[in-house]
């Protein structure tokens, strides 16, 4: 599977070798996999062709996890709906299809601009 990234990068290649400009931007990713939804998570995959029944397994995975504080003898807790988790061996997969997702249609928003 070639990814945004690879086609960027042997864009880039050709262009220099052919002595012409290449230009590239990078986003500063910092806080990003906190604030990655559930919502772009399956949007990826299912962008990516992988079969709705494992998409629907990922986002029963995602749902339902809670994060709850405690000060003394006062805790709070909310559902969680965003934040790519830690750790895992699809933790990666997951932040890597997001963020392909986005490389691709910012691609696509490119040609017309």
């Amino acid at each position: 599977m070639e990814t945004a990234l690879h086609k960027f990068v042997v864009q880039a290649e050709k262009a220099l070798d052919q002595q012409e400009n290449a230009l590239g931007v990078f986003l500063d990713t910092e806080g990003a996999i906190d604030n990655t939804s559930y919502d772009s998570m399956c949007t990826a995959f299912t962008r990516h062709g992988v079969d709705q029944t494992i998409v629907q397994w990922i986002r029963a995975t995602l749902e339902g996890w809670l994060a709850t504080a405690a000060l003394g003898n006062v805790s709070r807790s909310v559902a969680l709906s965003r934040s790519c988790p830690q750790g895992g061996v699809l933790s990666p997969i997951l932040w890597c299809l997001v963020v392909d997702d986005l490389l691709v249609r910012l691609n696509e928003w490119s040609a017309y601009a």
